[in-house]
């Protein structure tokens, strides 16, 4: 059995590359070859998804690194993100048992403000200070991310304000993307937006602010899809998403902004037992971070697909 991987998108360097350096090697232990030709029994691609693909065989795999670490890392049949297997069909995870480590195991990343960069020498996370105290935390993305413009339908930016808007009388903190403020061709008069919020009396973080420093004083977290829910989760804060991310399964979904009020006066449909048995499925199995980790959801997936 051969397998060949496929550049043509991203090449694979920093935690792309230990990803695919993970896989490769447990394909090897699995008896795998490495291939360059087109008639491999496997085909790895990397950060995209079937429908971009067309011409993808069908004995394919894609991985994409993801949070909560560097080191983390999703293999799928479908795509990454909100385009992925799961996102479709419900896990496996309401009888998930969590053992002390496991979660000792989340801590100990909180305590350690662990992220999906944190490998890289150029960005400095800090500490948020003046977190307001019980607060809706609203957390926007890159408008141009294709996971809320390609697989979500755009507009990210307008749906964004649109819920602050409608929250305008709330305590809101509001997390924009740290790259954002660096990409003014993206959205025009953005400081002007911002200064706007302000002005409104709301709290408007822009730069590499840690968001492990943000999430204990959070009442509730409003996102479309960011990695950033692992996080949410991971401190406990129940999430409204307005998106489709994989995690849906313990958010609530808000498809109508006139129902958003509601959900935020009553939280009854918060269940933490549940947030939880889902992060724990999701980080321990189904994602990777090493190649005891690699090497069993290779198994999985190529016994059942290929």
């Amino acid at each position: 059995m051969r397998y060949k991987f496929h550049e043509h998108r991203y090449t694979f360097k920093s935690h792309f590359a230990y990803a695919a350096d993970s896989i490769r090697h447990s394909l090897d232990m699995m008896g795998y070859t490495k291939s360059e030709t087109d008639d491999a029994e496997l085909h790895i691609f990397n950060h995209t998804c079937r429908d971009l693909e067309p011409d993808m065989p069908e004995n394919s795999i894609i991985f994409k690194p993801t949070a909560p670490t560097s080191k983390h890392f999703q293999i799928d049949t479908l795509g990454y993100a909100n385009s992925g297997f799961y996102t479709f069909n419900e896990p496996n995870y309401k009888n998930r048992v969590i053992d002390n480590t496991e979660w000792n195991y989340v801590n100990d990343l909180i305590e350690q403000r662990a992220n999906k960069w944190d490998d890289s020498i150029l960005l400095k996370w800090k500490d948020c200070e003046d977190v307001r105290d019980d607060h809706i935390l609203i957390i926007g993305q890159m408008p141009e991310d294709e996971t809320v413009n390609g697989f979500g339908f755009g507009n990210h930016w307008k749906k964004m304000c649109m819920i602050i808007d409608k929250l305008k009388d709330e305590n809101l903190v509001i997390k924009l993307h740290p790259r954002i403020t660096k990409a003014s061709h993206i959205i025009r008069d953005l400081n002007k937006q911002i200064d706007k919020w302000k002005d409104a009396g709301h709290q408007v973080i822009t730069g590499y602010e840690s968001i492990h420093s943000v999430l204990p004083k959070t009442r509730l977290a409003i996102v479309e899809n960011t990695t950033a829910g692992i996080e949410c989760m991971m401190h406990d804060v129940p999430i409204i998403s307005h998106g489709y991310p994989d995690y849906h399964w313990i958010t609530k979904d808000l498809r109508i902004l006139t129902e958003l009020r509601g959900y935020i006066k009553d939280m009854s449909w918060f269940n933490q037992k549940l947030s939880r048995q889902f992060l724990i499925w999701y980080i321990y199995d189904y994602l990777c971070y090493d190649i005891p980790s690699t090497y069993n959801r290779l198994g999985e997936i190529l016994d059942a697909n290929i």
